[in-house]
């Protein structure tokens, strides 16, 4: 049984047939306030409500007209007087000290009241389950009665079940009081209301109680099968109990009632005993070692597992283990294969601690290491921090010189082009001057040209007027042409 059963409720199942007598289906507005309050009262979680809700109207009367008809067949005051009458006439036997209890004529037997009230309490409606738990005595019945007890149905049944004789543990009474305790947890307020109560949980475990290790089978079969599902119930509750929160020291509390009660030299000494006397019934030996995994192994503190897994190796559990182990039944192997796997090996963690100790001193020297090389890291990081400022500030003044000599070169540049402009212009006068020069030296040539032509031209004549003054045939004067050439003109 999982935590979450404990809380569990009835869920509704499908909605039942149409049938002819049904009467004529209300306006919707009214029949979803009569199926909210059919479902408030069943204890149904709001998403399940949410989904009923959202079914269509025809399913929904379906619904609201089934629960309609179920009528609690008793009120809790019907069980919880028959459960006091029965209480008086215990009271009584004590006093008297007789060997039977004497009862009114009218009186129902109590295992079917138990019965009875155990139905009532699965199946009826969370507000019967109200009334029962806050029953309160008329003034008749306060009559003669302590004012501390009988405050309530729970009061009223666990007064019985505290305080049953050997007749009505014969009668597996105390059996019909687990289960009434069990279907009174199946919802959130009853589940409460029994863990608010000192004394559920503890009577609930001296249940263990007639479990006797040095006595053989029942020689009523009937009687011992009654015994064997007491157990079963009760450990499956207690597993259950320990799931929740508070319900595992609320169990070891129990415990701890159940060894003073009984004069146990150790805790849980009973449960071993019923371990080795019962084994031959598997189901009792699945739910003794589901009880164990969960009381072991559902605390989160370390140490107390161990603890509590000490107490139980002290008391033979490990050797009992491999014994049951030969029954080669699946459901009972898988329990103590979920003890094995969890168990804590105090000398295998004894070693690991060891070990742990030595990966700390590692841990230490590499941690010193680590500071040191830390230390270094820091220098080194300082010196070059240093050094990247340093050489941010060359940097810095190589980009200021690079500026300068760039600005100091452009403006050489700028110079430059205007030199080079100006002694081009220059020179383009020169070579316009040159150019004139060569025209004049050109047109100088040709007129020298034509001079010489000219003279050559001239020259027979001269000859032959030598000549003819030779001969006496010259004139004394020149002619125009004979005259001298004049000389070019100067560049």
């Amino acid at each position: 049984m999982s935590s979450h059963e404990v809380h569990k409720v009835a869920e509704p199942v499908a909605a039942p047939p149409l049938e002819e007598n049904m009467p004529k289906m209300p306006e919707p507005d009214v029949l979803d306030r009569q199926l909210a309050g059919v479902l408030e009262s069943m204890n149904i979680p709001r998403q399940k409500m949410a989904e009923l809700m959202n079914q269509s109207n025809e399913k929904k009367w379906q619904l609201v007209w089934a629960q309609l008809k179920v009528q609690a067949r008793d009120p809790p005051q019907y069980y919880l007087e028959h459960l006091l009458i029965h209480l008086d006439s215990l009271e009584k036997q004590r006093k008297k000290k007789a060997k039977k209890r004497v009862l009114p004529s009218n009186a129902v037997p109590v295992g079917k009241i138990l019965r009875g009230l155990e139905i009532s309490l699965r199946t009826n409606s969370l507000s019967w389950v109200k009334e029962f738990i806050n029953f309160k005595l008329s003034p008749e019945q306060r009559k003669g009665k302590p004012d501390d007890k009988y405050n309530g149905g729970l009061e009223i049944l666990m007064e019985y079940f505290a305080t049953m004789d050997d007749e009505g543990r014969e009668n597996m009474d105390d059996y019909l009081c687990v289960l009434c305790l069990r279907a009174l947890m199946n919802n959130a307020y009853g589940f409460n209301s029994v863990m608010a109560h000192p004394d559920t949980i503890n009577r609930i475990c001296m249940c263990l109680s007639n479990v006797d290790p040095f006595q053989g089978s029942d020689p009523d079969p009937e009687q011992q099968l009654r015994k064997y599902r007491t157990h079963i119930l009760v450990l499956e509750l207690l597993a259950a109990v320990c799931l929740v929160p508070k319900g595992h020291a609320r169990i070891l509390e129990a415990f701890n009632f159940f060894a003073a009660e009984k004069r146990e030299t150790v805790r849980f000494q009973t449960l071993m005993h019923l371990l080795r006397s019962e084994r031959h019934n598997i189901s009792v030996m699945v739910a003794c070692m589901a009880f164990i995994n969960v009381v072991v192994h559902c605390v989160n503190d370390m140490n107390y597992q161990v603890a509590l897994q000490h107490e139980f190796t002290q008391l033979g559990l490990m050797k009992l283990i491999d014994e049951l182990l030969k029954q080669e039944a699946p459901d009972l192997t898988e329990q103590i294969a979920a003890y094995q796997d969890n168990f804590l090996n105090v000398a295998e963690l004894a070693r690991e601690a060891e070990l742990h100790e030595q990966d700390l001193e590692v841990i230490e020297e590499l941690n010193s290491e680590l500071t040191q090389l830390q230390a270094d890291l820091e220098k080194c990081n300082e010196d070059h921090t240093k050094l990247v400022s340093g050489l941010h500030k060359d940097m810095a003044e190589m980009r200021l010189t690079n500026d300068s000599l760039s600005e100091r070169l452009e403006q050489e540049k700028v110079a430059h082009l205007a030199a080079v402009a100006k002694y081009q212009q220059e020179i383009s006068t020169v070579k316009l001057e040159l150019a004139t020069v060569r025209d004049r030296c050109a047109k100088a040539e040709q007129e020298a040209a034509d001079a010489k032509k000219g003279l050559q031209t001239i020259k027979p004549s001269s000859v032959k007027r030598e000549k003819s003054e030779d001969f006496g045939f010259g004139s004394e004067e020149a002619t125009p042409a004979a005259a001298a050439p004049a000389p070019p003109p100067p560049p």
